[in-house]
């Protein structure tokens, strides 16, 4: 196990668990668990070893958000500021590029930045007693980061009343407007999650790899440049020594052994 005591990380059976760990502050983000977060998604999407990776938060709670005790007291220049707050953003699209897949498993509050860390997710489990929210508003600011993984998972008229309102929503309401994939009751939580990361990483990770990547490219294309990039990529799919293998496991009835090339 490796860890930088705010955020830790860890490895086993081909998937990569990242955990944040700050429970006194409900997990809330602040410069060293973006530095942290920043540093093992690189490692895990650089760690031939790992297929799938989990994002967690320790003590019942995902994240809350940004730390406020901190994020607006500090001594920085404003322009200072300005250039930290854009690591929040780049880590957003860290995950997005991320060529593997990402399983974000909530507990709790699912807040402000928290949220943008769930919706940059693959996956998203919850447990049935988590909340989710943009809170915001009430604090004399907008998710304006956020706001861009937001739109792109929840429809528009859901999205902005969210935003404008600062209100939590449950688990289920979540999972129904398709938020997340699944609420699970508390005490199933953890086998769900247990399962989802086995069937993710039991795939070949080269495929996946060009798939996730192809999904998020073609989400804002035009219809015909989609096709016109897709069919490249499915080209450049059929030359993975992983297809082979998979045909020649199915016609053999037994697991493909994939190769990651």
């Amino acid at each position: 196990m490796s860890e930088n005591q705010e955020v830790l990380y860890d490895v086993k059976d081909k998937v990569s668990t990242i955990t944040l760990n700050r429970p006194e502050r409900r997990n809330s983000l602040n410069p060293n668990v973006l530095a942290g977060l920043n540093q093992f998604f690189d490692q895990a999407g650089a760690d031939p070893g790992v297929s799938a990776i989990v994002l967690t938060g320790a003590g019942g709670n995902f994240c809350s958000g940004a730390d406020l005790g901190g994020s607006f007291t500090t001594e920085q220049s404003f322009l200072d500021m300005h250039n930290d707050r854009k690591h929040f953003a780049d880590l957003l699209v860290k995950m997005n590029k991320c060529r593997k897949p990402i399983l974000a498993a909530i507990e709790g509050y699912c807040l402000a930045g928290g949220m943008g860390l769930c919706l940059s997710s693959d996956v998203v489990i919850a447990s049935e007693n988590a909340q989710f929210g943009v809170p915001e508003i009430k604090r004399g600011l907008w998710p304006y980061m956020v706001t861009a993984v937001l739109i792109r998972n929840v429809g528009r008229k859901k999205a902005i009343e969210l935003c404008m309102t600062g209100d939590r929503i449950p688990a289920a309401e979540a999972e129904r407007i398709g938020m997340i994939n699944y609420c699970v009751p508390k005490d199933l939580f953890r086998e769900k999650v247990a399962e989802m990361a086995r069937k993710l990483s039991s795939y070949s990770p080269a495929v996946m790899g060009l798939g996730k990547s192809s999904f998020y490219r073609v989400a804002d294309m035009a219809m015909d440049d989609a096709l016109v990039f897709l069919h490249s990529q499915l080209t450049i799919n059929t030359q993975v020594e992983d297809l082979m293998e998979g045909i020649a496991a199915f016609m053999e009835k037994r697991e493909p052994i994939w190769k990651g090339r």
